[in-house]
């Protein structure tokens, strides 16, 4: 009599447990292949080391180009294999979930290309005055550019050098690495509202995210010590300005070209 709900409940378990190991496959995947992007991006900069005429003054190198590239495709390729041993989703489904989370997805219209580039924009002479502002402030401490490592680096290179690293080579690592999370959160969050979870609540949903941001820009700040507090306040600055039009767009791409533009015109 009682062999039937036994087997029930011993098939419900089983599902779930396996419920449970497919999200954490998915969960694990999608880790892996966010790694992976920021290995490429670190590689967009390492590549610099294979340009004639340029300095490095962040450690790129051939070697280290070679080895994140490596690593990224090695990471991606584990990614696909925890899928495909999962078999919740194809690997195809899971990477456009990890690029549409990390705000990577492509402008579904014309107009919001034209309003990504023009936030975009409007952000990088944000960045330009928020800069002409903090050199400023009394109190702050600057490097001179004569002891600067990078000032002198970036000094023996041509204009069109340091402008195409400007843009090319620090944005996309630093607005995957300090963004991108934070507005997979805020993605997450506004989904959980759609499910009215308990995360849903507002007071819940500002805290988790004032508590990210915070932490975020503390340490994006912390990584910008050379140059003296004035490039510490101003990174801290520049990731907020970041910050917002990512959480405001849902997408990386105007923090992209804001942070892009800032540097081409901050490095030339």
């Amino acid at each position: 009599m009682d062999a039937q709900p036994a087997k029930s409940i011993d098939a419900s378990r089983v599902s779930r447990l396996r419920s449970t190991i497919d999200r954490a496959t998915g969960l694990l995947a999608c880790l892996f292949l966010w790694i992976a992007m920021l290995l490429a991006a670190q590689a967009l900069r390492e590549a610099f080391a294979f340009v004639p005429g340029f300095v490095p003054w962040n450690g790129e190198s051939p070697s280290s180009f070679l080895a994140c590239v490596a690593s990224a495709a090695t990471l991606a390729v584990l990614a696909i294999v925890l899928m495909v041993t999962a078999g919740s989703a194809s690997p195809r489904a899971l990477a456009g979930r990890v690029v549409a989370g990390a705000g990577l997805r492509l402008p579904a219209s014309r107009r919001e290309m034209g309003r990504w580039a023009a936030v975009g924009l409007v952000a990088a002479l944000a960045l330009w005055a928020a800069a002409e502002l903090v050199v400023n402030v009394p109190g702050l401490t600057a490097v001179p550019p004569g002891e600067d490592p990078r000032h002198i680096a970036l000094a023996q290179m041509s204009t069109t050098g340091r402008v195409c690293y400007g843009l090319i080579a620090p944005a996309p690592l630093e607005e995957l690495l300090f963004r991108g999370p934070l507005l997979a959160l805020w993605l997450a969050l506004i989904a959980a509202r759609r499910r009215d979870r308990w995360v849903a609540r507002r007071r819940v949903q500002w805290s988790l995210m004032a508590t990210a941001v915070g932490i975020s820009l503390a340490v994006f700040a912390a990584g910008h010590t050379v140059g003296g507090t004035v490039n510490v306040v101003h990174a801290a600055v520049n990731a907020l300005i970041a910050t917002g039009i990512t959480l405001w767009q849902r997408s990386l791409f105007p923090a992209l070209a804001a942070h892009g533009l800032y540097d081409a015109w901050a490095f030339a």
